[in-house]
């Protein structure tokens, strides 16, 4: 276990202090770290879900909820939850994917084309195959939300054919099958943390980034950029666990309460990000950046590309039958009426 960085100690010294101040009559306290901002659906709905679970439990659980990176980053607030200094941690599929690699399984890019399919797989089989992988890490399960499909900024052309990004500087996660998937295409996959991106972009560094839509007018990338494409080529769900540590001893009343109002979020939780990605796609449009979307002959060049390589470093490092038993599982919710 890496030993938590100054700055985490730092703030999660801060935060007990200040949770012990306002929380005398709480017998648990949940802080719940994330790194997006307060306009983000996410952090909407947790504060829904603080109140929730405060009304239900009468205040015996107090949940506090640290946005942007307030307790540290997104690693080391699960490394933080697999101590159990941290409770709850709500973040990007690709990141959890370092703690429990079933969750790669998620990172196929172009599986699923619609926000239908990928809800109804998450909610039919996709939480029951990769939770239990979180047991090992120290962490628990306990919803997928969403932030939509990643789409694609860049600043010198529109990209309408996988030659368009041959060679591209792309600003990815750094998240192993998001990586191979670029570098599949031909593009220069180049995993940047995103406080550095914007700079990166300016000075022409980074000729393409790559997230959920409404990140790029919430972040102001769009200063940057003067094309997007909705690509759709990744949904990327926001995972939200918990610290086993914490979860295993939190009684099974309140760890009900806890897990059902969580969990009863979820459908209002994608709706406000359904919303907020149409409304950042329409002011994308609206600041002068030519906007376009792959049409089906488009995706398929951009799958065949991507997929297959992705495929097989799942395979080489999961194993082909769990490569297909999680594809069998796709293809029968996508099936299934």
């Amino acid at each position: 276990m890496k030993k938590l960085h100054l700055s985490m100690r730092i703030g999660l010294a801060s935060a007990a202090l200040f949770a012990c101040m306002a929380s005398q009559a709480a017998d648990y306290v949940i802080k719940v770290s994330h790194a997006v901002p307060p306009s983000a659906p996410m952090h909407k709905a947790l504060l829904q879900f603080k109140s929730q679970v405060e009304a239900a439990t009468n205040k015996r659980v107090e949940v506090r909820v640290f946005h942007s990176s307030q307790l540290g980053g997104q690693r080391e607030s699960l490394e933080a939850a697999q101590t159990g200094a941290i409770e709850m941690v709500a973040s990007p599929n690709g990141v959890v994917a370092a703690f429990a690699p079933e969750f790669q399984l998620m990172d196929i890019p172009f599986q699923f084309e619609t926000l239908g399919q990928a809800r109804k797989f998450i909610d039919t089989s996709g939480e029951k195959i990769l939770f239990p992988s979180l047991d090992k890490a120290g962490l628990v399960g306990l919803a997928m939300w969403e932030q939509g499909f990643r789409n694609l900024g860049t600043t010198k052309k529109p990209v309408a054919s996988v030659a368009d990004v041959r060679n591209m500087h792309i600003r990815t996660m750094e998240a192993p099958m998001h990586i191979t998937a670029w570098r599949a295409t031909g593009a220069n996959p180049t995993p940047l943390g995103w406080s550095q991106v914007y700079t990166a972009m300016e000075q022409g560094l980074l000729e393409a980034v790559e997230n959920p839509s409404y990140v790029f007018t919430q972040s102001k990338i769009t200063e940057t950029i003067k094309y997007f494409v909705i690509s759709k080529h990744l949904y990327d769900p926001i995972v939200v666990t918990g610290s086993k540590k914490f979860f295993d001893k939190l009684p099974a009343d309140l760890r009900a309460i806890v897990v059902d109002k969580l969990r009863g979020l979820t459908p209002s939780e994608r709706q406000l990000a359904e919303a907020d990605v149409a409304e950042a796609e329409l002011e994308i449009a609206k600041k002068g950046i030519k906007v376009t979307t792959f049409d089906a002959q488009q995706r398929k060049a951009f799958l065949d590309a991507s997929q297959p390589a992705v495929l097989k470093e799942l395979s080489a490092g999961l194993g082909a039958a769990k490569v297909a038993e999680w594809q069998a599982a796709v293809a029968a919710s996508q099936a299934a009426k």
